[in-house]
């Protein structure tokens, strides 16, 4: 399965809060399940209020290097810029690829481990129990 790191709380809020566009500045060709790994670093305060106004919810869960959720990436919006107009909705940031995500399901146990950059394949013991869990809840 292919996984994504990102920071929290943004992980959290693809997790738990109705995230449904990952902010990227560059394109995949992969469609399908996608893993969430929440990265070791915390975006800062400010991404705590700006997903607080967004979602009006509060971060309540925070786990870091590990991961939290498993999501379907059903499409990339290439519009660059604000002189183009999609319809992405209020998680699209300006000057950004929007990858839309789908059917989040996040974890009730987080499965540790080490992130990476850009797309990368989980570990098979990782990958195992992550679908363990999402069989149980699907």
């Amino acid at each position: 399965m292919k996984a994504l790191t990102v920071r929290q709380p943004w992980a959290w809020a693809i997790g738990y809060a109705g995230k449904d566009i990952e902010n990227r500045t560059w394109d995949t060709t992969h469609r399908g399940l996608l893993a969430i790994h929440a990265g070791a670093r915390w975006d800062g305060d400010d991404a705590a209020a700006r997903v607080f106004e967004l979602a009006g919810a509060y971060v309540l869960k925070t786990t870091v290097s590990a991961i939290v959720a498993v999501v379907e990436l059903v499409d990339v919006c290439a519009v660059d810029g604000f002189t183009d107009c999609c319809k992405c909705g209020k998680w699209a940031f300006g000057f950004q690829r929007h990858w839309r995500l789908a059917n989040p399901r996040p974890l009730v146990e987080p499965v540790s481990c080490k992130g990476r950059l850009g797309l990368w394949n989980l570990p098979e013991d990782v990958e195992a129990a992550v679908l363990r869990q999402i069989e149980v809840t699907s």
